[in-house]
């Protein structure tokens, strides 16, 4: 097209040429007669013309011919190249204990043998093979060990290792024909594995060859929402099983015990749960084993390709409640031989919640109405803002809309307490707006805390209510004052002590995440970026709303630990009660932790504080433990000093005695688990500190200095974090990789290394994209079905020889 138009151009120039060179000639007829020669000259010029506007037509028939031949060349090459690798079996275990999900995928590869690939006759010339797969694992997943089984008890473990030096270690093993694995993240739920696959030895077939085996582990964090605590599985690799699909699923909770186990849709309760996907039924056989634990499973044979089993299942299991001391776990210190000691401590006083009630809330509502709003981003939050507004409690909560675009208010509904008639109105008033303007972030958010601050006397509210402002937005400041750092300090200033929580909602990739974190993180509220093209986009805004803020039972939340030598009180204090033997109490001192104050606590969620501390600060002789909680509820201010016994157990003696507690100390490695939430906390801060600058970071603190932070940890846990490590194996001493001297001399030197899968093409670095910026696949676990990555790969060789057939034919 691009060809056709620039032609069309240049032959509308000579049409013009042609033209003045027939008026030059009707001119100078006209002038003199006698002319002759001036006439021909200028008659032999316009055959030139009509002989270039010919060949142009040709070039551009012709080039379009390459191109398309260029094109169908490209999609067959990438078609051969995928089917040298078959996946025979794939099989996923996942297990949670404690909150922490531990899942190992197992899969099997062998190379096709040469009878069997039909369309690829380079298949029989192969070395080494290099086969590329995408997987899809839970947003939140972070892969920590990856080991291939090759044959003879040879086995390579891997490493993570920085981005580019797993790249160099593989490209390195990869050249010299070994077997090899690398796993890279495309983005935080799409993760690319490249696995090397040997030939087989001289004078046998693929399948006389030992299979090549990976498995590969990931955990996740997992957290409680809405009474709830929800998984995925990822049950379809993205390629054809040959044999057998198996997918088993066990959660156990040792404190409070398993309630249901659901892995959604349930067709009826008989213990066999059903979910219609497409035209493929998927049957999970779930069974609740005893009060504390809870297994399911799924198994499926010759799975194909275009199977419409989804990428990803979801699930969720619903625990019994906590203790209503909370649970604080460590690790089992008989295996620990690191100074450090991990710490966790989990909290919900659910019986005095349920007997306290839930908070007023006064909430805003800012609503970008910005002409970049327009069309589905203002019909979802439409949608989106009718489902928030009807979980309002009724004649409890106040709220009030207020939208936004070149003015920080363009038009104001309320404030009103809610009820079925305000939230009818304010339903119709969202319902009618259209988008205009620019985007004046610095002055809504400014308007929207003033509104939130003044609704309590406006509409005579509760004075316990508790000042909320969500924003809705999708683009970067435009209007007014549009310097980040400067947007964000005002905001500070303006919200003093933090007294109303932003919650903010980014549409898609435009938004200005960076500016929104730092100054969610500045005056305590989360910032929710919304996925667009999934089609569930309302969902998302209406899953971060039921979770974070529908029923908010806890507000201003601070937990403090200390050690006392005294025996404490336990259970609900006054805040006299609390300090009373503060002079026996002494602070913990945390190495690192994650952070220790909440801004609300929504019914059904959970408290989480993860930590490390020096063993030699933990004493050894008859002490207590105690965690310090202070929060304003719905009946005033509340304190909770809860006590748990030490001593620890004693590494240096052996001791292995059972541990004294009340309430219960649980025995549980949180190494990964902290790693998790404390990187997720790092790259928070450094996101938000690209926006503030030193607003945010001090001297010793920085945008790097986070980064780099968060990639020690990552290695240090080992750790797959997008952008800042990879995994790859290492070479095995042990193994025999390399052909012996006379099969190298049989089979020759020269045997091309294949590639096959997705990539078809190229070595590792050629075709690696880092990030979603980038090109890599989707950035969320939501896709259900396949995989575009072949047609992703074909589109771009078109692409690469449409602009060089192009470049040549402009250059000619």
């Amino acid at each position: 097209w691009v060809l056709v138009s620039l032609t069309k151009k240049h032959l509308h120039n000579s049409n013009e040429s042609t033209t003045a060179s027939t008026s030059d000639i009707e001119s100078i007829e006209t002038i003199d007669d006698s002319s002759e020669i001036s006439s021909h000259s200028f008659r032999q010029q316009t055959k030139q013309i009509q002989k270039m506007r010919f060949f142009n037509s040709l070039i551009t028939i012709m080039t379009m011919a390459v191109c398309h031949l260029v094109i169908l060349a490209a999609m067959v090459a990438a078609e051969d190249t995928s089917n040298l690798v078959d996946l025979t079996h794939y099989h996923v275990t996942t297990d949670v204990q404690s909150r922490l999900l531990k899942t190992t995928i197992d899969m099997t590869f062998r190379r096709r043998d040469d009878n069997t690939t039909t369309t690829n006759t380079t298949a029989q010339l192969c070395g080494p093979v290099i086969h590329t797969m995408t997987l899809q694992l839970p947003r939140l997943a972070r892969v920590q060990s990856l080991e291939m089984d090759l044959s003879n008890d040879c086995t390579l473990d891997s490493q993570v290792q920085g981005l580019e030096q797993a790249k160099d270690t593989f490209e390195n093993m990869a050249s010299e024909g070994k077997s090899a694995a690398i796993l890279t993240a495309w983005d935080m739920s799409n993760y690319k594995l490249q696995i090397v696959i040997p030939p087989p030895p001289a004078n046998s077939t693929a399948m006389e060859q030992e299979p090549t085996k990976v498995k590969l582990t990931y955990t996740e964090l997992l957290v409680q929402k809405n009474h709830q605590v929800s998984f995925q599985l990822p049950v379809n690799p993205g390629m054809a099983v040959s044999d057998s699909l198996e997918v088993d699923f066990t959660v156990q909770d040792e404190n409070a015990g398993i309630l249901e186990l659901n892995l959604k849709d349930a067709a009826e309760d008989t213990g066999n749960f059903r979910r219609k996907l497409s035209n493929h039924q998927l049957a999970f056989d779930v069974t609740l084993a005893n009060p504390k634990r809870a297994i399911a499973h799924f198994q499926e044979s010759n799975l194909t390709e275009d199977s419409s089993l989804p990428r990803l299942v979801r699930g969720f299991f619903r625990p019994a409640p906590l203790p209503e001391a909370g649970v604080l776990t460590i690790p089992l210190l008989e295996e620990e031989t690191k100074e450090e000691v991990c710490l966790t401590h989990v909290f919900n006083p659910s019986d005095f919640l349920a007997t306290a009630g839930s908070l007023p809330k006064n909430m805003v509502f800012v609503i970008d109405i910005s002409g970049s709003m327009s069309g589905d981003r203002l019909e979802n939050a439409k949608v989106a803002f009718a489902s928030m507004v009807s979980l309002l409690q009724d004649n409890t909560d106040a709220f009030a809309v207020q939208t936004f675009s070149s003015l920080g208010t363009e038009t104001l509904w309320g404030p009103a307490v809610a009820n079925p008639s305000t939230k009818q109105e304010a339903t119709s008033f969202v319902q009618s707006l259209h988008t205009t303007g620019s985007t004046n972030l610095h002055d809504a958010y400014l308007d929207g805390i003033k509104h939130a601050k003044s609704m309590a006397s406006d509409i005579d509210s509760s004075s316990a209510a508790v000042p909320i402002l969500v924003v809705l937005s999708d683009g970067e400041a435009s209007e007014g004052i549009t310097n980040r750092a400067a947007i964000a300090k005002n905001v500070r200033e303006a919200n003093t002590e933090g007294q109303v929580k932003i919650f903010s909602l980014a549409f898609g990739s435009s938004a200005d995440v960076d500016l929104l974190t730092g100054i969610a993180l500045q005056n305590g509220g989360k910032v929710l970026q919304i996925f667009e093209g999934f089609d569930d986009t309302v969902q998302q805004m209406e899953d971060f709303y039921q979770q974070e803020l529908e029923q908010i039972v806890l507000s201003d939340i601070g937990i403090s630990f200390f050690l006392s030598e005294d025996d404490g009180s336990v259970g609900v204090a006054s805040a006299n009660a609390a300090t009373a033997d503060a002079s026996s109490l002494l602070p913990l001192s945390m190495l690192d932790a994650t952070t220790s104050r909440f801004p609300v606590l929504a019914d059904g969620s959970e408290l989480v504080i993860r930590g490390k501390v020096s063993r030699s600060d933990l004493p050894t002789d008859s002490s207590f433990l105690q965690a310090s909680i202070s929060a304003l509820s719905a009946v005033g201010n509340q304190d909770w000093l809860h006590q748990y016994d030490l001593p620890l157990p004693d590494l240096d003696n052996g001791s292995s005695s059972a541990i004294n507690a009340n309430p219960p100390l649980i025995v549980n490695d949180c190494e990964q688990a902290f790693a998790h939430a404390r990187i997720e906390e790092l790259l928070d801060y450094r996101n938000a500190a690209r926006a503030l600058g030193d607003d945010l970071t001090t001297s010793t603190s920085s945008t790097s200095t986070f980064e780099e932070q968060a990639r020690k940890m990552a290695i240090d846990a080992q750790l797959v974090w997008p952008g800042l490590t990879a995994l790859v194996t290492v070479e095995n001493p042990a193994c025999q990789q390399l052909l012996p001297q006379a099969e190298q001399e049989s089979e020759g030197n020269d045997s091309p290394v294949c590639y096959s899968g997705e990539s078809g093409s190229g070595g590792y670095g050629g075709d690696f994209v880092d990030g979603f910026a980038s090109g890599g696949p989707s950035s969320r676990g939501y896709s259900n079905y396949g995989d575009s990555s072949s047609l992703q790969m074909n589109l771009w060789w078109s692409m690469a020889g449409l602009l060089s057939v192009t470049f040549f034919v402009l250059l000619c």
